[in-house]
């Protein structure tokens, strides 16, 4: 466990070092470490949706999949795990697959995989860290109404919770094009633009479920 903290601390910390992290360390292990990752990944969001479910909460967003409102962060503790997983794969062999029709020869899935799930630590550190912001409060006694009312008004939770997204966002995306770019399976610009059409998948796949 420890070596997978130092690895999703040092994806999460130092994006631009992940194309050496792949060369260096992918026969020993890293692609399950990073696999790891994932699951405490989500092992942390289950565990904030579990505090929700609760505190009594629902969520205050509309919902996409046909999940009950009253239990929806019930069941998006039980499913974000798999969920996660699932589309880390999916999303992985889209990626690989848009390499081979550029013709890239020497791409191993294992190496492609290990990287994207790099490149996606750190959009979901940023992400995780307004959720566990919204449980400790409601741990702390706030109601959903006063915790909307403190979301809606301008001031600095507003300010703080929109940019912890903000930078979930631009963190992950910079992170998937610095990684996918490092490895040189193929062009550039290529690379660059198949990086960020894979977080961007990554990230809807990911907001489907996640409230």
């Amino acid at each position: 466990m420890e070596r997978v903290i130092k690895t999703v601390l040092r994806a999460i910390l130092r994006p631009d070092k992940n194309g050496e992290l792949l060369e260096r360390q992918l026969s020993s292990g890293l692609w399950t470490r990073t696999c790891s990752g994932l699951i405490l990944f989500g092992l942390m969001f289950s565990l904030t949706s579990i505090i929700q479910a609760f505190s009594g909460n629902v969520p205050a967003v509309p919902l996409i999949l046909p999940l009950g409102l009253e239990n929806y962060f019930v069941w998006q503790a039980v499913l974000f795990i798999p969920w996660l997983m699932v589309s880390w794969l999916l999303v992985s062999w889209l990626a690989r697959m848009n390499f081979k029709i550029a013709g890239a020869k020497k791409l191993s899935w294992r190496q492609l995989s290990a990287g994207l799930a790099l490149s996606f630590y750190p959009f979901l550190f940023w992400l995780w860290l307004p959720h566990f912001f919204t449980s400790v409060l409601y741990l702390l006694g706030m109601s959903q109404k006063e915790w909307v009312d403190l979301l809606s008004n301008p001031g600095w939770f507003q300010s703080v919770y929109i940019s912890l997204i903000v930078i979930a966002l631009l963190s992950g995306w910079l992170a998937s094009c610095l990684t996918v770019t490092a490895r040189r399976w193929t062009k550039r610009g290529y690379s660059l633009i198949t990086g960020s059409l894979s977080y961007l998948a990554w990230v809807l796949i990911i907001f489907i479920l996640l409230r």
